[in-house]
């Protein structure tokens, strides 16, 4: 009794074509978001990250998102999470109020730029709501 290998190799085919069309899609296979617009969404769960060094407001993107833009720092092809930041109390105020929830951010989106950034992207947080 031997193997029949190309029976073999047309199973092996069918499971690799199922696995590549069952696969969710990957933020790079996305449209990227642009670098510095003040146009950029993110949308997930808002977690509160404290203990080392100060606290830190991170937003969980299911499926997560790419980033492009003219700095290398900007050329993100995937990140699961965003760092987010407010210029005003207010903003942080809104932020620490709505820790847990499932929000949808708009703001100025970047690329991390130093080791003090807890997540691949930051945001400067114009408009926050709960979803």
């Amino acid at each position: 009794m031997g193997i029949d290998v190309a029976r073999l190799r047309l199973a092996l085919a069918g499971l690799a074509i199922g696995a590549a069309v069952a696969t969710p899609m990957k933020a790079a296979d996305k449209a990227c978001q642009e670098a510095g617009s003040d146009q950029g969404v993110v949308q997930g769960r808002l977690g509160l990250l404290e203990g080392l060094g100060p606290a830190a407001f991170i937003v969980t993107v299911p499926g997560g998102l790419c980033l492009k833009g003219p700095d290398n720092e900007d050329n993100v092809p995937e990140a699961l999470s965003v760092q987010l930041y407010a210029s005003t109390a207010e903003g942080f105020q809104d932020m620490y109020r709505m820790a847990g929830e499932k929000v949808y951010v708009r703001g100025k989106i970047s690329g991390a730029r130093t080791y003090q950034q807890k997540a691949p992207l930051i945001m400067e947080v114009l408009d926050i709501a709960t979803r």
